[in-house]
């Protein structure tokens, strides 16, 4: 039984470093993991990797968008678990941080958390309470793994990253995940173990 891949902190702490610019850059951070075979198409299954999210809303469009890009792949949705393959693992993370000015940069390390047994890449929304900053900047996440339903391998995972202005279409989740799924399967499976940066 192949081994989980897993999303390194160690292969990414230097690779995905952002610009203080990168909220109007419209670009993405996207890091993908895979045995460097071809990944065989089959029949897929999106669900979250909170079970508990599977009926909101906000899951539903994620799952839309992250659908359309496997079936774009070459992938045929399954209408239920039972009937799947593959089983595509979604998660969604947003955190916030404050805007550098021009001249500086950010590192992020989209490592910490990771894929594999145990641990997922986020699942709640860090937004302050209370009046907003207008210099606050969104950082969205999506995070998607495929695994097979047979042996529960991991066949390829892969992580899409950027920012946008708190409050701006840029910056709110439903309107940023789709443009990060395109992104994430862009070329797929894409290159496995370095972070590469993909316009929007």
């Amino acid at each position: 039984m192949q081994k989980p891949l897993a999303l390194r902190a160690a292969a990414l702490a230097g690779a995905a470093l952002l610009a203080s610019c990168a909220s109007t850059n419209r670009s993405a951070d996207v890091t993908r993991f895979h045995l460097g075979q071809p990944v065989a198409r089959s029949s897929v299954y999106v669900a979250p990797l909170n079970a508990a999210d599977a009926s909101s809303l906000e899951f539903r469009t994620y799952a839309a968008a992250v659908t359309d890009e496997l079936r774009q792949a070459g992938f045929t949705p399954a209408p239920a678990l039972a009937q799947a393959e593959i089983v595509a693992t979604v998660d969604v993370g947003q955190t916030t941080r404050e805007s550098l000015s021009r001249g500086s940069g950010l590192s992020i390390g989209i490592g910490g958390g990771t894929f594999g047994r145990n641990v997922g890449i986020g699942g709640s929304v860090n937004i302050p309470v209370g009046e907003r900053r207008p210099n606050q900047i969104a950082v969205t996440t999506l995070g998607v793994q495929l695994k097979r339903r047979s042996d529960n391998s991991v066949v390829w995972e892969g992580r899409a990253l950027t920012e946008g202005q708190l409050g701006s279409n840029a910056g709110a989740p439903g309107t940023v995940v789709p443009a990060l799924a395109d992104a994430l399967f862009r070329e797929f499976p894409g290159p496995s173990g370095r972070t590469v940066r993909v316009r929007l």
